[in-house]
């Protein structure tokens, strides 16, 4: 059975999932959820408080891919390895300097890592669409179609593909494999519901075709009903589309589908004047009820002079809703793109000592293990040089005393110290020509000594053992002369400083950059040629853009702390209060540009010939009005709406805010 739960946003979709998986429990069934990747975490928090300590046991919360190793690990294949997102970027580099001859078009890029990025999103999105290397090839031959450049990228698809037989499961692939493999007897028994997805891609598809003839499954969409506007465009033509599809498939598997359509807005039921936004929003001919004016109006707007204003404002106003009692959990900023505003919010948050979680991808690259194996490197590439040793020595990770690095420092600058000069011990005054040797300067001298010992022994080891080294032993005396520099004993010793202080999260964080880092080094000899004998240069660039395309994520540091999220990214908690920046004329909705290497007239010449892409111009477009949608309809009490449109930036509000302000004619935010 295939149950569709369709509803706008605060209909109380996920809270019917929840009571049902709340009476399954309390009848002593299993269920199974999925939800999006980014929200298992979340979701995992959501389940414990709704179902309590013994009920949640009855629950089984995954993503598609945590669902998929679960399955391999069940039917065998889990000891597969499997590329990361960011090795993706790494083996397309590979497959690029394996075909120098035969790319032409892209012959210029094809060393760039922002290119090699680009490439990688776009097998990541020709994989999503289930579109194999020979169908591309196949449709750079087709009318209308760029042939050199689709032909070119089917080559470099196709040799990726090849390659990625010898080396690991792409992520998707993975999914698919263990679609494959499910047995029925893995769901005998048990329901299962699908919360928060707007789209299914190519591998998700394949597990939903091998669940539906296994097990009840229930499904929701936020859309108003099946029934709405052809034009392909509207707010909720996305979540219809996927609908029907699910219905389609669900009638190949021989299996019955059911709908239901919630019409309330449980969300807004203390607050008429978000009710009536969200109507206006999910209807645009729709008109709103006068609403009576009250002290403490539930949406205001700001039109502020610069993004810094605009930030201040917010930092304001909520400090005012925490002092009135409203809890820093409850309350949320949304804009589009995090770093338009990011810096500026944490400026002026930490100006009024509000507590401030981003939830924005961040990558290792300026860690300081990342930054100590790019100084390893450095040594590697130019050996005993001043350049080389200062940067392993400011990595952080040199296990020797502030005062002997310091001292060497000074020496080294002192005396613009050449290779010959580190392996030799150190003889002339720290203080130059500045007169006799004082008691002090010999003490300085000592240091000073001390740690070039400490520092060239072990690069001289280094050295020796890594020159002309294949990748796997390159590896490897990398690590060991990090371990060797005592790196480890820093992060530990660092750690337990931050855990004296009371510092739990930022240790972990400390921690946890030192495993990633390490990891990384470990997938990279994964991804390359075993016999491949790399110069420093070039590891150097395919380690970083390994470092680049690695997306760590945060830790939060208090459990009550304002939520800042981008539209994109956005799944919000309950809160009371959400502050919408950015809302300007092609910033938010965003005008949908391009995305890896392929354009709009690309995907246009390939749905003419029947591939479905789910970038497509049309796709995106309800994607952003979709993502303006929720952002507006989050908020539970109050919503603060603003852009920068004053004297200085003059950015002009976004047009899709227009009827919003138009017809609710929400007040100027007061002044905190």
């Amino acid at each position: 059975m295939l149950e569709l739960i369709l509803g706008p946003a605060g209909s109380g979709k996920s809270h019917a999932v929840w009571q049902a998986l709340l009476r399954r429990a309390q009848a002593g069934r299993r269920s199974v959820l999925l939800v999006p990747e980014q929200f298992t975490s979340s979701t995992e928090g959501t389940l414990y408080a709704v179902l309590g300590d013994t009920l949640s046991a009855y629950v089984d919360s995954y993503s598609f891919t945590s669902l998929a190793e679960t399955l391999l690990r069940r039917y065998g294949g889990a000891a597969v390895p499997t590329l990361s997102e960011a090795g993706r970027a790494v083996l397309v580099r590979r497959v690029l300097d394996a075909l120098p001859d035969k790319i032409v078009y892209y012959g210029r890029q094809r060393q760039s890592p922002a290119f090699c990025e680009k490439a990688a999103q776009t097998i990541e999105e020709l994989k999503s669409a289930g579109i194999r290397p020979e169908q591309l090839a196949a449709y750079a031959q087709g009318p209308g179609a760029d042939t050199e450049k689709l032909g070119e990228l089917a080559l470099i698809y196709a040799t990726y593909e090849a390659l990625l037989k010898t080396t690991a499961l792409d992520p998707g692939d993975r999914v698919e494999m263990a679609a494959g493999l499910l047995q029925p007897a893995f769901f005998a028994g048990q329901a299962v519901f699908l919360d928060e997805f707007d789209t299914f891609n190519a591998s998700k598809r394949a597990m939903l075709a091998a669940l539906l003839p296994v097990a009840d499954v229930t499904v929701t969409l936020c859309c108003t009903g099946l029934d709405g506007p052809d034009d392909g465009c509207s707010l909720f033509s996305g979540a219809r589309r996927v609908a029907a599809m699910l219905r389609r498939m669900a009638g190949e598997a021989g299996v019955k589908s059911h709908v239901t359509t919630l019409r309330g807005d449980m969300r807004h039921a203390q607050a008429p004047a978000l009710a009536e936004l969200t109507l206006l929003l999910q209807e645009p001919g729709y008109t709103p009820e006068p609403l009576p004016d009250g002290p403490e109006p539930a949406i205001v707007y700001s039109c502020a002079d610069t993004r810094q204003d605009e930030a201040k404002a917010v930092a304001a106003a909520v400090k005012a809703k925490a002092r009135a009692g409203m809890p820093y959990s409850r309350m949320a900023v949304v804009c589009r793109e995090a770093g338009t505003y990011l810096p500026a919010l944490r400026y002026e948050f930490r100006l009024q000592g509000i507590p401030f979680f981003c939830d924005e991808p961040t990558t290792p690259e300026n860690t300081a293990p990342a930054r100590a194996v790019a100084a390893a490197l450095e040594v590697l590439r130019s050996g005993l040089g001043t350049r080389g040793m200062m940067a392993l020595l400011k990595s952080g990770l040199v296990d020797l005393p502030e005062r002997e690095q310091c001292a060497l420092e000074n020496y080294a600058y002192t005396w613009s110290l050449h290779a010959e000069d580190w392996r030799a011990p150190f003889t002339r005054s720290p203080a130059g020509y500045a007169g006799p040797m004082t008691p002090q300067d010999a003490e300085e001298l000592a240091l000073a000594e001390h740690a070039r010992a400490f520092l060239a022994e072990r690069a001289q080891r280094f050295l020796g053992r890594a020159r002309g080294a294949a990748v796997p032993e390159l590896t490897r005396q990398i690590y060991l002369f990090l371990q060797a520099l005592g790196a480890e004993r820093c992060i530990e010793a660092l750690a337990a400083e931050l855990r004296a202080r009371g510092e739990h999260p930022a240790a972990d964080e400390a921690v946890r950059e030192w495993n990633t880092v390490t990891a990384l080094l470990n997938e990279l000899v994964q991804l390359l040629d075993a016999d491949a004998v790399p110069d420093a240069r070039e590891y150097g660039e395919l380690f970083t853009l390994l470092l680049r395309t690695t997306d760590m994520g945060h830790i939060p540091q208090s459990l009550d702390s304002v939520l800042f999220t981008t539209a994109g990214r956005m799944r919000l908690p309950e809160v009371d209060a959400c502050f919408v920046l950015g809302l300007a004329e092609g910033e938010f909705p965003q005008l949908p540009g391009d995305i890896g290497l392929l354009t709009h007239a690309d995907r246009d010449a390939m749905i003419a010939q029947g591939a479905d892409l789910p970038d497509c111009f049309e796709n995106r477009v309800i994607r952003e009005q979709v993502c303006f949608y929720k952002a507006l309809t989050a908020p539970r009490r109050f919503l603060w709406l603003s852009w920068p449109g004053g004297a200085q930036a003059a950015l002009p509000m976004s047009a899709a805010l227009g009827p919003v302000m138009e017809l609710l004619r929400p007040p100027a935010a007061r002044r905190s």
